[in-house]
């Protein structure tokens, strides 16, 4: 009876480290296949000068450019989604908007915006004007993607985030 229970003990311990072996297995697997997804993502946005426009205050990407990204993830057969920050546009696989289950999120930071003499006034004769900016349109885009932890048998326990960023883009 002793070597019985022995027997199912290391039996147990055994079938726990291959559990264990295939979870960070498919983590890495995951991870890098998020983070190539996620460097095509900014190599589209990166190489389209024209990736976004503007809606009211705030920037949203091309049509055209979101169905290229959602072109690109169907190809690499990229399918796990999330929830996106309050500050971030999410977008879903066939390229359209949505935050609560989106494939990818971006924020599309504007440059010159920040910068305190954006706005100059001039006045002559009395008469003050507000002229534009001397500095291009400037923005850099934020891509944040979403890969987990996905153990065979027990499926998907955690999903966790990666981010990007583009250079600066004049347009």
């Amino acid at each position: 009876m002793k070597e019985a229970i022995g027997g199912v003990s290391i039996f147990q311990i055994a079938i726990l480290f291959i559990l264990v072996f295939a979870g960070i297995m498919c983590l890495t697997i995951n991870h890098s296949k998020a983070f190539s997804v996620k460097d095509e993502i900014l190599n589209i946005i990166q190489n389209d000068k024209f990736a976004s426009h503007k809606e009211g205050e705030n920037y949203v990407l091309n049509e055209d450019v979101a169905l290229k990204i959602a072109e690109e993830m169907n190809l690499a057969g990229y399918r796990v989604t999330g929830k996106c920050p309050d500050d971030f546009q999410g977008y879903n696989r066939e390229g359209g908007l949505t935050n609560s289950n989106a494939s990818y999120c971006v924020r599309i930071n504007d440059v010159a915006k920040t910068f305190s003499d954006a706005a100059i006034e001039e006045c002559k004769n009395n008469k003050c004007e507000v002229k534009k900016s001397k500095y291009p349109s400037m923005v850099y885009y934020d891509v944040i993607l979403f890969y987990q932890l996905d153990i065979p048998i027990i499926n998907s326990i955690m999903n966790f985030k990666i981010y990007g960023t583009t250079k600066t883009i004049m347009g």
